[in-house]
C-alpha cells in the first residue's frame, strides 16, 4: 500500500512539474478552451481517481 501511495504521489508530483508553459503554445484548444487548463483539469481528475481507487475499502 505504501509503494503505491509513493507510486501516486511520484506520478502526480511529475504531472504538476512539468515545464507546462513547453507544452502548450497554441492560444485555443479543443472546443476555444486554452489546452494549458484542459491538461490541469486532466490531471488533476486522473489524480483524484486513482488516489480514490487505491483508498477505497473493499
Amino acid at each position: 500500500m505504501r509503494e503505491k501511495a509513493l507510486a501516486l504521489f511520484l506520478l502526480a508530483l511529475g504531472l504538476f512539474l512539468l515545464p507546462l508553459g513547453l507544452l502548450f503554445r497554441q492560444a485555443q484548444g479543443p472546443w476555444g478552451l486554452p489546452p494549458l487548463y484542459l491538461y490541469l483539469y486532466g490531471a488533476w481528475a486522473l489524480v483524484i481517481l486513482l488516489a480514490f481507487l487505491l483508498f477505497r475499502r473493499p
